[in-house]
């Protein structure tokens, strides 16, 4: 494999070189096509040990990608096949992905690449959470997400939407909350308000039947902005507190940005508008 790594860097070298002379260096171009390989290798394996060795050498080498300066602004359109997204006040890129056991279980990858060129890396633990909607967490113990959507809440303050394939059984969808610091990053944040119960969480998980499709969307227009998800109810009563037999129920909760935070209102009268990418992240390809 390594042979032919060497022999796609050189032939993509001299063509870069002849055809493109340098909107971005033949370095990092070089870089992107050994993660793509490697991905390739990683999403086409089927076994926990290819699992492992493939994420470890992909890892190793975006670590090395994202220490080249040009790699905040490179578009790395060839890695399509995993979550590559921008903050929309341009501070800050994360790279995030998944591995998938033989059992069926997920694990949780992400860098958090600032605009001066710091690199954060996050662990994921969410196995190991307890009562995760009311824990204050860092990058080194991370509800692991893969992301979707990044929303400025406010300056310095940010909400992220993302999917979690949980265990074969249950499929979460993670609302986040998330500040960085000069070198790490907070999660958990009491930004989730629910006047009628008088309380307030730190993050949303919603966990729901792997089978079922739930919708969680970011609405914004010049007068309000909103997070619209599906409300979910078990498939009977005697069914309540089994998430595997929890689906949506034709309704909508939201939660409404106020003053910074989100404030719950439930049963939303909403129709939900067929789009395009009603079904990313659940699961991702």
């Amino acid at each position: 494999m390594r042979l032919l790594l060497v022999f796609l860097i050189c032939v993509y070298s001299t063509l870069s070189f002849s055809m493109n002379k340098g909107e971005y260096s033949v370095e990092i171009k070089n870089h992107e096509i050994i993660l793509d390989s490697l991905f390739d290798l990683l999403r086409s394996s089927t076994l926990d040990s290819e699992f492992q060795r493939y994420n470890q050498e992909f890892t190793e080498q975006l670590e090395k990608t994202l220490e080249l300066k040009e790699s905040f602004s490179y578009p790395f359109k060839n890695l399509v096949k995993m979550s590559k997204l921008v903050s929309p006040d341009g501070e800050f890129r994360l790279f995030n992905w998944n591995v998938e056991s033989q059992s069926g279980v997920h694990s949780f990858y992400c860098y958090i690449l600032k605009k001066n060129g710091t690199i954060i890396k996050l662990r994921d633990n969410h196995r190991i959470i307890e009562r995760a909607e009311s824990k204050s967490l860092t990058h080194t113990n991370w509800y692991g997400a893969l992301y979707y959507k990044i929303i400025v809440t406010k300056k310095g303050r940010y909400t992220l939407l993302g999917w979690n394939g949980k265990d074969g059984m249950t499929t979460q969808k993670v609302i986040e909350s998330m500040s960085l610091s000069r070198k790490g990053a907070k999660f958990g944040f009491n930004l989730f308000e629910y006047p009628s119960e008088r309380k307030t969480k730190k993050r949303v998980i919603l966990t729901y039947s792997d089978e079922a499709i739930v919708s969680v969307k970011h609405y914004k227009t010049k007068k309000t902005e909103e997070i619209v998800f599906s409300h979910l109810s078990p498939s009977t009563p005697q069914m309540t507190g089994f998430y595997q037999y929890y689906y949506p129920d034709l309704s909508f909760d939201k939660f409404v940005l106020t003053n910074g935070k989100w404030i719950f209102e439930s049963d939303s009268l909403m129709k939900n508008e067929k789009s395009n990418q009603d079904d990313n992240y659940n699961p991702p390809e």
